[in-house]
């Protein structure tokens, strides 16, 4: 591992990017981030939670530092990794946050692997896409082929923020924008592949959920916090919280009440101690 700046510990795991931050004794807690985002999207939930967990994020394949290869990814694919980094770094009793894209793969892993000690869910589902959502995103890798990220990315953060936080926030959105814009356009393409081809994971999380937070957001036009609501009323051990005010990207748009969910369902379900407290 080697130090990175602000005190954030970095390596690679089968050319993905991770980062580590919190003490090795403390609960591990894996953060998985969405499309199209890198792991910088966790970063002020990490902030507030290193003094208790061991931190974890990383870069999905394709995305931010990690390794794009060949851009023909599955969601078994991105588990894979996900796995590899578990086993590589020696973590047992996990926590797995997953935003969007990374609820997927938690949920996938979820399913596969089966030995997590709770799930964070955030604005997301256990469905595949149907026909009509397969098809758009068919046409949005077309589009990307044709035009570029850029017109695909305008119109994807004007479904994923409120038009409040767009207005309210121009600095944060066009640094946002810049980032992506300089990822590799064929991992954004490989990740709709991923998406398209996902399986649905409904039955096995209400069959085999371990503590579960979902979070859903009012004003989320991407997945309805309807949804959210009715799958945790399925779950036997899980905890619901809508954030107010908030569309898509929930951890942006309402920093403070996202972290006190996660806060307040961690200290529902106690922590593996911290030895250096």
């Amino acid at each position: 591992m080697n130090p990175k700046e602000g005190g954030i510990m970095h390596t690679f795991i089968n050319g993905i990017k991770v980062f580590f931050k919190g003490n090795l004794s403390a609960q591990p807690l894996i953060f998985i981030h969405g499309f199209p985002f890198d792991h910088t999207l966790w970063d002020n939930v990490i902030e507030q939670l290193k003094d208790d967990c061991y931190c974890i994020s990383y870069d999905i394949r394709g995305f931010g530092s990690s390794e794009v290869g060949h851009g023909q990814y599955t969601m078994e694919g991105y588990v894979d990794d996900l796995e590899a980094v578990i086993s590589q770094l020696g973590l047992q009793e996990v926590i797995l946050c997953g935003f969007s894209m990374g609820g997927y793969i938690a949920l996938r892993a979820n399913q596969r692997l089966q030995n997590f000690k709770a799930l964070i869910l955030a604005n997301t589902t256990t469905t595949g896409d149907n026909d009509e959502a397969k098809l758009k995103r068919a046409k949005a890798i077309y589009n990307i082929e044709q035009d570029g990220v850029k017109p695909f990315l305008d119109n994807f953060f004007t479904a994923a923020f409120t038009q409040n936080y767009r207005q309210e926030h121009q600095d944060k959105i066009a640094i946002l924008r810049e980032k992506i814009l300089a990822f590799n356009p064929l991992g954004i393409k490989g990740a709709l592949l991923a998406m398209i081809s996902r399986t649905d994971t409904t039955r096995s999380l209400l069959e085999q959920a371990p503590p579960t937070l979902l979070i859903g957001a009012s004003h989320d036009t991407i997945i309805a916090p309807k949804t959210m609501k009715d799958l945790a009323s399925k779950i036997k051990n899980s905890h619901y919280v809508e954030l107010q005010n908030s569309g898509h990207v929930s951890m942006l748009e309402e920093p403070e009440e996202f972290v006190e969910a996660l806060k307040s369902f961690l200290i529902m379900h106690p922590l593996k101690e911290n030895k250096n407290k």
